[in-house]
């Protein structure tokens, strides 16, 4: 097989699949900050600091919410018998994890030192059962790379999970409006990947099959249990020492940048995944499928990052209000942060579908031993949710050279290769950044909406050009694959 083939079939299957999850993930994303920016005006600090104190908990639990299943789903070949193992599996740990975060709550209080946080956190418990009724459904569906179907069941959960918020907290509930938002939307969500779904399981349930299924899943709890604490570290910290208000502060600076910027390479990673298991057994595609995924993340990432970081300010007093100022040099922080991490995101996905996600274990724990000890002394001794944000961005940068060179040495792609890919967002995004810091100096005397509108205009109008001029092949390669793509449907 020659080396265009397999690139044109990484390109066209993942650039199709990610066009469905994209529109998904831009309606529904849109409905998310549509909701965000009304709740943060319903709403107080306090609200959201103190459901972000049982989110955090709540997600540790999370996730070992299905052993890792649903990737084992995926992993494994297809199997009616190995699919209702996984169903019943993981319903059954799902219950379980329910009663875990029943009797862990007051913990949870004592170690925030708010016991307001218990019932909460009880209530967020039920997210565990109800997302199992349909986890088994959405790996079927991320198996078969039927991503359309998930159109549906995602676009409902952030309908659902906007509107009962916004009423609830319409209606004088605070932040329990945010926890029964969450868990109402986790509810249509499982109910509609019953309905998108043809595939129902059955009775069946095999010991060995489990054993086979935990033992794979197992390895990417390892890891995610050590992505999710490098993930909410900081919350923990911040919750802690300074409080629900500033943690509501910073969860609110947090929700842009990921919105924007993380939520791509996630959602591009959920399409690479499954596509990688499929290509695993080519020589030479994992490096080659790596090496177009961070071109192609790093196109959107990188001049959306840089672009948020200048535009912080009057994105925050247009949208959220002045009374979220404080969040701004937040924002500006966690947006190069997200943009760092969103270069090497998806190189665990190659390491998983090549049966290595320990590689990613052991990364993690180099980082977080690199960014604990800092952000303790951002929080217990400068007592700044802007010094924890400046300190998050730090510790990516140092992790994106280290994963970059180890993604270079396993997958035997050389690193001028990867800095050859990284290039062309690279060059253009720092021609756009300088534009959209003049024009945001040249129209400081103006109102926050206009100067807004301005600045992301000019910026996207330069980087658009500046890919033309410098990358015009790299525009033509992508316009080619996206028509090759969307085409196939």
């Amino acid at each position: 097989m020659t080396e265009t083939t397999p690139r044109s079939g990484f390109g066209t299957k993942t650039i199709h699949g990610a066009a469905w999850r994209y529109f998904t993930f831009l309606g529904g994303k849109l409905i998310v900050f549509a909701t965000t920016v009304i709740l943060a005006r319903l709403l107080t600090k306090d609200d959201f600091g103190l459901v972000a104190y049982a989110v955090t908990t709540i997600t540790f639990l999370d996730v070992i919410g299905d052993l890792g299943i649903g990737s084992s789903v995926i992993y494994h070949p297809d199997d009616e018998k190995t699919s209702a193992t996984a169903f019943w599996l993981g319903l059954l740990f799902g219950i379980f994890l329910f009663g875990v975060a029943w009797f862990m709550a007051p913990l949870v209080g004592a170690y925030f030192r708010d016991p307001r946080v218990v019932p909460i956190a009880r209530a967020f418990g039920l997210s565990f059962p109800i997302t199992a009724l349909g986890s088994t459904h959405a790996a079927v569906i991320r198996k078969k790379l039927a991503f359309g179907r998930t159109v549906i069941p995602d676009l409902l959960m952030a309908m659902s999970k906007g509107l009962i918020s916004i009423i609830l907290a319409l209606l004088g509930y605070g932040a329990w409006s945010l926890v029964w938002g969450q868990v109402g939307g986790l509810l249509v969500s499982s109910i509609a990947l019953w309905f998108v779904t043809p595939w129902r399981p059955s009775l069946h349930f095999d010991l060995g099959i489990s054993r086979s299924l935990v033992r794979y899943g197992s390895k990417l709890v390892g890891v995610e249990l050590i992505s999710v604490l490098l993930l909410n570290i900081d919350y923990l910290l911040i919750g802690r020492y300074l409080g629900s208000e500033s943690l509501g502060v910073y969860t609110l600076a947090f929700r842009l940048p990921d919105l924007l910027i993380l939520q791509f390479a996630r959602i591009l990673g959920s399409v690479i995944f499954p596509v990688f298991t499929h290509m695993r057994d080519i020589p030479g595609n994992l490096a080659r499928g790596f090496s177009q995924a961070i071109r192609y993340v790093s196109l959107v990432t990188i001049p959306l990052g840089l672009g948020l970081m200048l535009v912080a300010r009057p994105l925050t007093l247009t949208i959220f209000s002045a009374k979220w100022e404080e969040a701004i040099p937040v924002i500006q922080a966690i947006a190069l942060y997200t943009m760092f991490l969103s270069l090497v995101y998806n190189a665990g996905d190659a390491y998983k579908a090549d049966g290595r996600p320990q590689v990613i274990t052991w990364l993690s724990v180099v980082q977080l031993g690199l960014l604990t000890p800092l952000l303790w002394w951002a929080t217990t001794q400068i007592g700044s949710i802007v010094m924890v944000g400046w300190v998050q961005a730090l510790v990516a940068l140092l992790s994106v050279i280290i994963n970059l060179a180890v993604a270079s040495r396993l997958l035997g792609l050389p690193f001028l290769k990867i800095v050859d890919a990284l290039r062309p967002a690279a060059l253009s995004g720092l021609i756009m950044a300088v534009v959209v810091y003049a024009a945001l100096y040249l129209s400081v005397s103006l109102a926050a909406w206009l100067q807004l509108v301005i600045s992301i205009g000019a910026g996207g109008i330069v980087y658009g050009a500046a890919m033309w001029v410098f990358n015009r092949r790299v525009v033509l390669d992508i316009v080619e694959l996206m028509r090759s793509a969307l085409g196939r449907g």
